[in-house]
């Protein structure tokens, strides 16, 4: 499964790089014949449904000369949605200002967990706001990090 995830990725990229998209993730459920296969794509100031629409259809394209899924299979191209967890220093970026859900581990055997409002971002640390105290967390030592949203 991983090596037809990596195909898939591998044929499918420069479309993202040509179109300054970010391929956040590729999934595939199912069984051979009756496969799901999810991507999902995203861009620095949200994608829209007119982008991901013209994304399905040209992955769709490239899928198809390749023929890389054997059988049947369905595709979803979709965003990452609010419940997925922040990876990559342009999504954390995307999120300044907001407040977020951290959960590190700042040591061997102790987990910390922070929510507060991101100040800043690089590709070492983010900074969260608590109150009067900013809190540096190493990019590294970060579990779990998600946007907080207000219902």
């Amino acid at each position: 499964m991983e090596e037809l995830i990596s195909e898939i990725r591998r044929l499918i990229q420069p479309l993202f790089d040509e179109e300054y998209f970010h391929l956040v993730d590729i999934v595939i459920h199912g069984t051979p014949g009756n496969q799901v296969l999810k991507i999902y794509a995203d861009t620095e100031t949200g994608i829209t449904l007119e982008e991901l629409t013209r994304l399905t259809r040209e992955i769709n394209d490239i899928l198809d000369v390749h023929d890389v899924i054997p059988g049947r299979y369905r595709m979803e191209v979709s965003s990452p949605g609010v419940n997925r967890f922040l990876q990559y220093t342009w999504e954390f970026r995307k999120n300044l200002g907001r407040e977020l859900r951290v959960i590190y581990q700042p040591g061997e055997e102790e987990r910390e967990e922070v929510r507060g409002i991101l100040k800043s971002v690089t590709e070492d640390e983010i900074v969260i706001q608590q109150k009067k105290q900013e809190i540096n967390i190493p990019r590294s030592t970060i579990l779990k990090a998600r946007v907080q949203l207000k219902w």
